[in-house]
This record gives structure tokens, sequence and C-alpha cells, in this order.
């Protein structure tokens, strides 16, 4: 029985995945609950699991994602190992060791600076992928999504995982290493248990719905705090106005600070896929696995070709 779990748990990844038993029966609830607001006609689990998005070709393309980023995983690649303790140790190391004797914060502050901390990496990582020509080729396989599902927030390329894991860890130690100098003498388990509770939260409620057809708004008040997942479908749209908007995974406040936030004034209904700036639909980069792995990196060499060319250009012979 404890090598089914665990080999179950491999496979799945474990607590930290979306898609882990423990997080759907909140997910159905909410669910339950937008659908009967809503008055959606027909039952209720034909409509939370239409057929029509299921059984799409893009949504076999995530599944088949899933299992290559899973793979990988299993076998260690793109794995970059306490990155977030090695970069919060070099941080106390330069401010000239622990300074905080006692602890001088409150916990629940500090777990809510560190989750702060956190999201702040994931806005800023997502922003610059979405921006940066070289970069935007690999996080276009998320986007190119023509349907969604719980299963889409694994439709990522490897180089897209590796270089935000590598961000996201790096910044995240920073925070870690101010925090324990300043403020806090060690990350105690209460710090963990915090941050761990937050997020179980997060993933049991509403995180498996940002990825669906199933729209829930917080309101226009409470979404310049939190992304609701109506927001985060929003940043899926083609449409031109929702053009790089609403790149926070939890907090709305960075698209706020940033002027990137799109707040939906009643229910909209969106066609899903990458759109241009000019608000032009691409067609579908990515129809097969072969094409989701191969041509981001076709897509990247270019540009970085394209660079090179113009800096070439640009700079004097010797």
């Amino acid at each position: 029985m404890d090598s089914a779990y665990s080999f179950f748990e491999a496979v799945v990844g474990g607590m930290s995945a979306r898609i882990w038993p423990l997080y759907l029966p909140g997910m159905i609830l909410l669910a339950y609950w937008a659908y009967r607001t809503q008055k959606q006609g027909g039952g209720f689990w034909r409509w939370l699991f239409p057929k029509e998005i299921y059984l799409h070709k893009s949504h076999w393309v995530d599944i088949q994602l899933f299992i290559v980023g899973r793979l990988l995983s299993l076998l260690g690649a793109f794995q970059i190992v306490g990155i977030a303790t090695v970069f919060a140790a070099t941080i106390i190391g330069v401010l000239g060791g622990t300074m905080a004797q006692t602890d001088s914060m409150s916990p629940v502050l500090v777990t809510f600076l560190l989750v702060l901390a956190s999201d702040f990496a994931v806005y800023w990582v997502h922003r610059v992928h979405h921006e940066q020509r070289v970069l935007w080729p690999f996080h276009s396989v998320h986007h190119s999504a023509e349907v969604m599902t719980p299963i889409t927030v694994y439709r990522k390329h490897p180089i897209y995982d590796l270089i935000s894991s590598s961000v996201k860890g790096a910044l995240l130690g920073i925070a870690q290493g101010v925090l324990l100098s300043f403020f806090v003498s060690e990350i105690s388990l209460t710090l963990i248990l915090g941050a761990n509770a937050f997020y179980f939260i997060f993933n049991s409620i509403t995180a498996n719905l940002r990825h669906s057809h199933v729209w829930i708004s917080f309101g226009r008040v409470a979404e310049h705090i939190f992304i609701s997942p109506a927001q985060h479908q929003i940043h899926h749209s083609s449409e031109l106005k929702h053009y790089n908007k609403n790149y926070g995974e939890v907090f709305a406040i960075w698209d706020w600070m940033f002027g990137t936030l799109y707040i939906p004034e009643e229910q909209e209904i969106l066609e899903f896929g990458i759109g241009d700036e000019h608000g032009h639909k691409i067609d579908q980069p990515h129809p097969s696995l072969v094409a989701a792995l191969i041509e981001p990196l076709k897509e990247s060499y270019n540009e970085l070709r394209g660079i090179r060319k113009t800096a070439e250009q640009v700079t004097p012979a010797e």
C-alpha cells in the first residue's frame, strides 16, 4: 500500500501539484456554487467536464506535456535543488550573519512577507517571459492552449520550467536571507507550516479553476488584491484588450501597482489562444507534442541571431 502511494505521489507530484486529490473537493464545491448561481443548464458533471473541452486535441497536448514534465522531474532533469537556501545563506553572509537573536517579528507577519516575496517573484518572471522576445517562445507553449482544464497548468516547455524555477528560487532566497538577518533567528516550523497552509488553501479553492471554463469573479474591490479565476482566464484571452494583462498568480496588487491589471465589469466570452499586440489571433503554433518542444527552440534561436546581427550592425568595426 505504501509503495503504491509513493508511486502515485511520484507520478502526480505530491502536494505541490495542483491536481493532488486533496485539492479537488474544494474545486468541485466552488464550481457547483458557480453552476447554481449562474443557473447553468444541463447536468452539473456534464457542465464541469464537457467532452468538447476534455477531448479537444489541445488538451491532449496538455496531457503529453504533463507526462514529459513528470518524467523529466523523476529523472532529475531541470531541477535546481536548494537554490533558495543557497541565496538565503549568501545574503546572510553578506549582511554579516544572523543579526536577529530573538524573534522580533510575528511569525504570521513573516509568513505573509515570505508569501508576498514569492508571489512578487512569480509576477516578474511571468511578465519578463511575455515581454522578452527570446523568452516568449518558451512561455507561448502555455498560452497556445485553445481550451483550458486543470492540466493546462502543466502545459509548459521544460526550458520555461528551468528558467522560472531558478529565478523564483533566487529571488525567494534573497527575501528569506533578509528576513533571517533582520527579523527572525531561524526559519521555524511555524513559518513553514504557515506558508504551506496558505498555498494549501489557495490550491484547494481557486487554483484549479484558473485554467478552466468556469467563470468565477471576486468582484471589483477584491480583484484589486487577489487574482480571481476569471482574471487568469482573461490573461489567456487572445483579445486585444486582454493583451499582457493579469500576470499575478495569487495577488493582484503587483498588476495594480505596475499597470497590468484588468478587472472585468461582467462575465466575458473568451477565446483562448495566442493573439498579438494588434489583436490578431495567431494560428496554433503547437498542434503536437513535437511542435511544442521543438518550435520554441527554433524561435528563440532565431531571436538570438537577430539580436546578435543588430548588435554587430550598430557596433563600429575596430
